[in-house]
C-alpha cells in the first residue's frame, strides 16, 4: 500500500489535494502536515511513496527563492526514496529548474489547477521522469459550479471551457477520453448531458 504525504499549510487546499490523490491512487494512505517540523516529524517516523510540497510554508519568505528551495530541500533531505512535487501558487519556470536539480519530480501551479491535473501529472512523472504545469494566466477563467453537475460533467466542462484559443471541441473530446480512459463518443455524451442541465436552468457559462 502506498504512502503519501501533502504538505500545505491552507487547510481548505491540503484537504483538496488528498482528495485529488485519493481519486487517482487507490489502495493508499493519506496525510497531512501543515508545517515543515510537523512533515519532518512523520518523515522521520514513517516512509513515504510520494510527496506534495508547497515551499511557502508559515516561517518561510513566500517570496525568497532561496527560502523556499531550502524547504524543497530540507523535504527530499528526510524522504530520500520518495517521489516529490512541488505544489505552488508563485510557480515559475526558472524556479521549478531548480527544484528538477534538487530532484523533484514534479513542479504543479496552484492557479489554474483543476480535478484531474494530478493524475495527469504523476502519469507524466511515471512515463517521463519529470512533469511540469505552470500557470497560464491568459487561460484563466471564473470557477463555475453547478451541484446538479455529476463529477464526470463537472470535470468535462472545466476542460472545455479553460480549452486553448481555437481548439475544437472534438480535440477536448480526445484528450479527455485518453486520461479517464473512455472513448471520445462518451465523453461527447457527457459533455451535452452537462451543457443540457445548465441550459434548463439558464446559465450557461462562457467557453461551454
Amino acid at each position: 500500500m502506498q504512502q503519501m504525504l501533502v504538505i500545505e499549510d491552507q487547510d481548505l487546499m491540503r484537504l483538496a489535494l488528498m482528495h485529488e490523490l485519493k481519486d487517482c491512487l487507490t489502495e493508499s494512505i493519506l496525510l497531512g502536515a501543515p508545517t515543515l517540523d510537523i512533515a519532518k516529524a512523520l518523515m522521520k517516523s514513517q516512509g513515504f511513496n510520494l510527496i506534495l510540497i508547497d515551499p511557502g510554508l508559515p516561517g518561510v519568505n513566500p517570496i525568497s527563492l532561496c527560502d523556499r528551495l531550502s524547504v524543497v530541500e530540507q523535504v527530499i533531505d528526510a524522504s530520500p526514496s520518495a517521489t516529490h512535487v512541488v505544489i505552488t501558487g508563485l510557480d515559475s519556470v526558472a524556479e521549478a529548474n531548480h527544484c528538477r536539480r534538487l530532484g523533484v519530480a514534479g513542479y504543479v501551479s496552484k492557479t489554474g489547477l483543476m480535478r484531474g491535473l494530478l493524475a495527469d501529472v504523476l502519469q507524466d512523472i511515471s512515463q517521463c521522469g519529470f512533469a511540469i504545469r505552470t500557470s497560464e494566466k491568459g487561460q484563466l477563467t471564473a470557477d463555475f459550479h453547478y451541484s446538479g453537475l455529476t463529477g464526470r460533467e463537472q470535470e468535462i466542462l472545466d476542460w472545455m471551457r479553460r480549452r486553448k484559443r481555437g481548439m475544437k471541441r472534438k480535440e477536448v473530446y480526445d484528450q479527455i477520453s485518453e486520461r479517464i480512459g473512455v472513448d471520445p463518443a462518451t465523453v461527447e455524451k457527457y459533455y451535452k448531458q452537462a451543457r443540457a442541465k445548465l441550459l434548463k436552468r439558464g446559465r450557461l457559462p462562457e467557453g461551454v
